[in-house]
């Protein structure tokens, strides 16, 4: 007599997020204090880290001359990957917590050894900053088209198109930036404390941002603000303002997620 199997349904388990706190209304506040804390123990390692960072931008500002319609493209688009830079920082806070010795190649090590994680994280900021730089482009051409120069450039900032222009490109930036605000804030920090992988790391991220809006609004107000100033310096002051931002994300990562 032939038997018969039955198969198992198939049971999909809920993903598993790490716990997350409630905090204060204005903990990004706190953030900075701790972050300046860090920058004050770390001032040399976190400076030099800093000055790479904001060279880089340097560099590119000045290769968008020529093209200055397409300078906050270029900008903006850099800065989307500033996350992934900025894993070395949190590394460093973590050493600085542990009581251990701090070292530059320490940030680089950290990224080789997070290989996989960061690899995935590359390819979505990549994808993300393809997707920003192809809009802001069809923005630009649509608005203020070919501009030779950087004074015809701010002179056709003063007209209706130049004005539109520039509340277009805010505006959708402002949606792009609020998207990576969610899927970076807090994954990045999390992968590197190896307590999450990509995807869970993702979501908890999101999670986060939408669980408590008011005091993750006001966070990313403030690392807006300061990403502003470093851009209105042409990077300069991002040689202060990124290790900062850095170390009080990771202050933010220990008291949203209960790290010690």
């Amino acid at each position: 007599m032939a038997t018969t199997h039955t198969q198992e349904p198939l049971v999909y388990e809920p993903m598993k997020l790490p716990p997350r706190r409630k905090i204060a209304r204005h903990a990004g506040l706190q953030w900075l204090t701790e972050g300046r804390r860090y920058l004050n123990q770390t001032k040399g390692i976190a400076i030099a880290y800093g000055a790479v960072f904001a060279a880089i931008g340097m560099a590119i500002t000045w290769l968008g001359f020529s093209e200055p319609q397409f300078v906050f493209t270029f900008w903006s688009g850099f800065l989307l990957v500033g996350p992934l830079f900025a894993m070395g920082l949190y590394r460093i806070a973590q050493l600085v917590d542990r009581g251990e010795t701090l070292q530059l190649r320490t940030c680089w090590r950290t990224m080789r050894n997070r290989l996989g994680s960061v690899a995935l994280f590359g390819l979505l900021l990549a994808v993300v900053m393809i997707a920003w730089i192809r809009v802001s482009t069809l923005i630009a051409a649509l608005y203020v088209g070919n501009i030779a120069g950087t004074s015809s450039f701010i002179n056709a900032m003063g007209t209706a198109e130049g004005i539109g222009f520039l509340l277009t490109l805010f505006g959708v930036g402002a949606i792009f930036a609020v998207i990576m605000f969610a899927l970076t804030a807090w994954s990045l920090p999390m992968v590197l404390d190896a307590k999450a992988d990509f995807g869970t790391a993702i979501a908890a991220s999101v999670k986060a941002v939408v669980e408590q809006p008011i005091p993750m609004l006001i966070w990313g107000g403030i690392v807006a603000g300061l990403t502003l100033i470093g851009m209105l310096t042409a990077f300069a002051a991002f040689i202060v303002i990124f290790p900062w931002l850095g170390f009080a994300t990771w202050a933010g990562y220990k008291d949203l997620f209960g790290r010690d």
